[in-house]
C-alpha cells in the first residue's frame, strides 16, 4: 500500500514538474514580450499556476490510477505495460501543445486553442507558414521533452513497482474509492460550488503572464469540448429573436439616403489589393508613434488616395477578410464561413453581382489557395480566372509560402492589360506572412526590434505595390480604375499592443486611382468601417441603394456615424466613436472598456449582444 501512494504521490508531482519546465520554457522564448514587466511579476506566475496544474495532473492521471489499483489485486504484467504506454501517449500529446503553442505565440499572442486544431487537418499549411529553421527547432526540442519525461517516469516513477496485497480486493475498492474522491476535488479545483476556469489562473493586467499562468493542456481540452458543445445550439442567446433582430435593424438603419459620392463613375474598374498581415503601425500617417520607414510607397500614394484613418478588421485570419469583403460575412468564433460549404448559398457575393453588371473577375495569389479553404470560397463566387501559385510562369521565384509579391503583381499587371472593361480583380499579397522569406531587394531596416523580418517583408511588399500602381498609371484603363489597398488583418509590432485591443485590430485602407474624384484625392476620411462594410459601400459608390447585403453599412453614408464589430477566441470587440469594449462571452463580462458612463457602456454592449447573438443565429439555422 505504501508503495501505491507513494507511487500515486511522485505522478502528481510528476506532472507538476512537467507543467513548471513547460511554463518555464515558455516564458524564456518570449521574453521579448516581457519587456518592461518587473521580475517578481513574473515570478507570480507560478503560485497562479498551481490550482490549474493540480486539475490538469489529476485528469491525466486517472486512467494510470485505475491501473495502478488493479495492480493491487493482480500481478498482470501488461498492467505496468500499460502505464507506460499510457504515460507515453500523454506526453506526447501534451508535450506537443506546450511547444506548438510556444511555436505559435509569437504570431497569435493566444494560447493554442481550436482554431489551432483546425489547421492540423492541413499540415502543410504550418509548415509552410514558419521558417524551416524554427520548424526543426520546435520538433527536436518536443522530442528531447517528451524523451526527457519518458525516462524520469520509467526510471523514477514506476519504482518500486506496486505488487498485490493480502485482502488486494478490499484494499484496492477502499483505495479506488479514496483516490477516485482526490482526484474529482482536484479536478474540479476545490470543494467550492463553481469547478476551476481559466480565469482562476488571472492576476495580471499583462496577458502573456496571464497566458503564461493557465495550464496549457487543460486549456486546449477545455477549448475543444466546449466548441463541440456549441455546435447545433447558440451559446451567445441574450434576447428573444424579435429584440435582438429590432436592435440589429436600428443600427443598420440610416436616417439618410445622402452618400458622399467619391467616384467620378459608376462602373470603375475595381481593385482590391489584400495585404496580408497589414498593421496600421506601418503606415506612419497611422501610427501615433509615426514611426517612418516601413511603407513609403504608400506614403506617396496617400498624397493622390483616400486614406480611412478608423478603418479596422473584423478578424484575426486572411480567410476572415475575404468572406467580410466578398461576401459581407463578419467572422465567428471558433468557426469559419469558409469552412462551412452549405452555407455558401445563403451568402451575398460581390464578384457575383458585378458579372451580372457586365464584369469580368478574376483573383490573384502567389500562394496555394488551400490555405484556410480558400480557394472552396472563391470557386463559389464564379471568379472567371483564378491564379495561384502553381499558375504562374514556370521558372518563377517562390518562396516557402508563395511568390514574391513582385512577380505577383507582374503577372496582375499583364493580364489586366488584356482583358475588357470593366473588370473586378482581388490580388492577395503573400510575403509578408510569415517565414518572410521574401527577396532581399529593398533597403532593409536596421531597427533594434523583435519584429524585424516581418517589419522588413512589408516593405518589400509596400515596394511592389507602387511599382505595380507606378506601372498601371501608363495603361489606358487606369483612369477608369479605383485600387482598394486593405489590410486582411494585423500583425504584432513594435507598439506591443494587445492582440484583442482595438489599436491591435487598426488596418490601413486607402483607395486611389483614377476612378477617385479629384477634390478626395490626398484626404483622409474619418469614420468608422470595416471589411464587412466595403461592399455596401461600393455598390452605393455604383448607385445601385436596392441590393441587400448582410452585415455592412455604406461608410460614405452621410448619417453613418461608423461602428467596427470584430471576433475574439469566445467574445467580441466593439467600437463606436465614444469609446470601444471588450466582452468576454463565456465569462459574461466585460474585459476592457473605454466608455465614460455606465449608461453607454449598457448601450453598446446591448448592441453588441444582439449583432453576436444574430450572427451565430444565421450560422446554425442555414
Amino acid at each position: 500500500m505504501k508503495k501505491f501512494l507513494f507511487e500515486l504521490l511522485k505522478l502528481y508531482l510528476f506532472w507538476m514538474l512537467f507543467f513548471l519546465v513547460g511554463r518555464t520554457l515558455f516564458l524564456l522564448t518570449h521574453t521579448s514580450l516581457l519587456t518592461g514587466i518587473s521580475f517578481g511579476e513574473i515570478l507570480r506566475v507560478y503560485p497562479n499556476a498551481l490550482k490549474l496544474d493540480t486539475s490538469a495532473a489529476c485528469y491525466l492521471m486517472v486512467p494510470v490510477f485505475l491501473l495502478m489499483c488493479l495492480q493491487l489485486v493482480a500481478k498482470w504484467k501488461w498492467l505496468g505495460i500499460g502505464k507506460k504506454i499510457l504515460m507515453a501517449v500523454f506526453l506526447i500529446v501534451t508535450s506537443l501543445a506546450i511547444f506548438g503553442e510556444i511555436g505559435m505565440y509569437e504570431e497569435w499572442q493566444v494560447k493554442i486553442n481550436i482554431k489551432a486544431l483546425m489547421y492540423l487537418r492541413r499540415p502543410k499549411e504550418i509548415f509552410d507558414s514558419i521558417s524551416t529553421g524554427l520548424f526543426l527547432l520546435l520538433l527536436l526540442g518536443a522530442i528531447l521533452y517528451i524523451a526527457l519525461f519518458v525516462f524520469l517516469y520509467i526510471k523514477i516513477i514506476t519504482k518500486p513497482i506496486i505488487e498485490p496485497v493480502k485482502r488486494g480486493v478490499v484494499k484496492a475498492l477502499a483505495t479506488f474509492v479514496l483516490g477516485a474522491g482526490l482526484l474529482f476535488v482536484g479536478m474540479r479545483g476545490g470543494f467550492g460550488d463553481i469547478p476551476i476556469h481559466q480565469s482562476q489562473s488571472y492576476f495580471s493586467r499583462h496577458s502573456i503572464l496571464n497566458d503564461a499562468a493557465v495550464n496549457t493542456p487543460w486549456n486546449l481540452l477545455h477549448n475543444y469540448l466546449h466548441f463541440r458543445s456549441i455546435k447545433d445550439k447558440n451559446p451567445f442567446v441574450y434576447y428573444d429573436k424579435a429584440t435582438a433582430d429590432s436592435i440589429i435593424s436600428e443600427i443598420h438603419t440610416m436616417q439618410s439616403d445622402s452618400t458622399l459620392q467619391v467616384l467620378n463613375t459608376q462602373r470603375p474598374n475595381i481593385v482590391i489589393l489584400l495585404l496580408e498581415s497589414w498593421s496600421a503601425d506601418v503606415v506612419a500617417s497611422l501610427d501615433t508613434a509615426n514611426r517612418a520607414g516601413v511603407t513609403p510607397g504608400f506614403a506617396k500614394l496617400e498624397e493622390e488616395g483616400l486614406l480611412f484613418t478608423h478603418f479596422y478588421s473584423n478578424g484575426h485570419r486572411s480567410q476572415q477578410a475575404i468572406s467580410g469583403i466578398l461576401s459581407d460575412f463578419p467572422p465567428l468564433q471558433g468557426n469559419d464561413i469558409t469552412d462551412n460549404f452549405p452555407l455558401y448559398k445563403y451568402l451575398p457575393s460581390m464578384p457575383k453581382y458585378l458579372m451580372e453588371k457586365g464584369y469580368g473577375t478574376a483573383f490573384y495569389f502567389g500562394g496555394d489557395l488551400n490555405y484556410g479553404n480558400i480557394r472552396a470560397f472563391v470557386l463559389w463566387h464564379d471568379f472567371q480566372k483564378i491564379y495561384e501559385g502553381r499558375d504562374f510562369p514556370k521558372g518563377t521565384p517562390k518562396g516557402k509560402l508563395s511568390v514574391p509579391d513582385q512577380y505577383l503583381f507582374a503577372e496582375a499587371l499583364k493580364q489586366q492589360n488584356s482583358v475588357k472593361e470593366p473588370f473586378f480583380h482581388m490580388i492577395f499579397t503573400g510575403s509578408s506572412h510569415s517565414p518572410y522569406d521574401e527577396p532581399k531587394v529593398v533597403r532593409q531596416l536596421k531597427w533594434n526590434v523583435e519584429q524585424l523580418p516581418y517589419l522588413n517583408s512589408v516593405k518589400y511588399s509596400d515596394s511592389c505595390i507602387y511599382d505595380y500602381i507606378t506601372k498601371a498609371k501608363k495603361m489606358p484603363w487606369y483612369n477608369n480604375t479605383l485600387f482598394i489597398l486593405v489590410g486582411d488583418h494585423s500583425h504584432a509590432t513594435y507598439r506591443g499592443h494587445y492582440i484583442n485591443s482595438p489599436a491591435y485590430m487598426h488596418v490601413p485602407m486607402l483607395w486611389v486611382g483614377g476612378a477617385l474624384r479629384d477634390e478626395y484625392k490626398g484626404t483622409t476620411f474619418e469614420t468608422i468601417g470595416t471589411h464587412v462594410d466595403l461592399y455596401r459601400t461600393l455598390l452605393s459608390q455604383m448607385g445601385d441603394t436596392s441590393t441587400a447585403t448582410y452585415r455592412g453599412v455604406d461608410i460614405f453614408n452621410t448619417s453613418n456615424k461608423g461602428f467596427a464589430y470584430y471576433e475574439t477566441n469566445m467574445g467580441m470587440g466593439w467600437i463606436t466613436p465614444d469609446g470601444s469594449l471588450l466582452y468576454d462571452a463565456e465569462a459574461a463580462k466585460i474585459t476592457d472598456n473605454t466608455y465614460t458612463d455606465s449608461t453607454a457602456t449598457e448601450q453598446e454592449l446591448r448592441k453588441a449582444k444582439a449583432y453576436l447573438q444574430t450572427l451565430y443565429d444565421f450560422y446554425l439555422q442555414n
